[in-house]
């Protein structure tokens, strides 16, 4: 192609620093692989579905979770748990947005937005903020256990019905 890195990153809508980690790197493969043994190893479960030629869809991000609630105490006690049902924050970092974005573009406050992904659970602005993430084509992920009332396997991922990043723009309020 005859085109600089700088070049080549700015056709192809990439920063240039991007494409300067991919282009030296000894292999493209072996790093993401890494990437992919670093979280696996934190218990953090990478999502997508692929098919050769076709780029991934409906990617996302979970915590391991057993497979089912019918397994014992110690076992479950090895995965992480959440209280809440849903996570607000990795919903915003789907949707590569900072507190005041989702502030401004859900009608609430930066202090509410961040309540929220701490788990606070006001209701109506809780029903606001995931309203808003659904509009947006996130899909909460995860099961709750009724014994202990605690959730495994929580986190987000592209809907089906959306077209990941590219469907995010300025979603209508809720």
């Amino acid at each position: 192609m005859n085109l600089s890195q700088r070049a080549a990153a700015e056709a192809a809508g990439v920063p240039h620093r991007y494409l300067s980690i991919v282009e030296s790197s000894a292999s493209r493969i072996s790093t993401n692989l890494e990437l992919v043994d670093f979280y696996a190893a934190a218990g953090i479960e990478l999502l997508g579905e692929a098919s050769i030629g076709n780029e991934v869809t409906r990617a996302g991000a979970r915590w391991s979770a057993p497979n089912s609630p019918d397994i014992s105490k110690a076992v479950k006690a090895t995965f992480h748990v959440e209280d809440t049902r849903v996570s607000f924050r990795a919903a915003r970092a789907l949707l590569n947005k900072k507190q005041d974005e989702i502030a401004e573009l859900t009608g609430l406050s930066r202090a509410t937005v961040k309540s929220l992904e701490s788990g606070k659970a006001w209701q109506e602005s809780h029903q606001t903020l995931l309203t808003f993430y659904e509009r947006s084509g996130v899909e909460f992920v995860g099961w709750g256990d009724p014994v202990t009332n605690r959730y495994f396997g929580i986190g987000v991922r592209w809907s089906p019905n959306s077209s990941g990043p590219e469907f995010v723009s300025n979603p209508a309020r809720p």
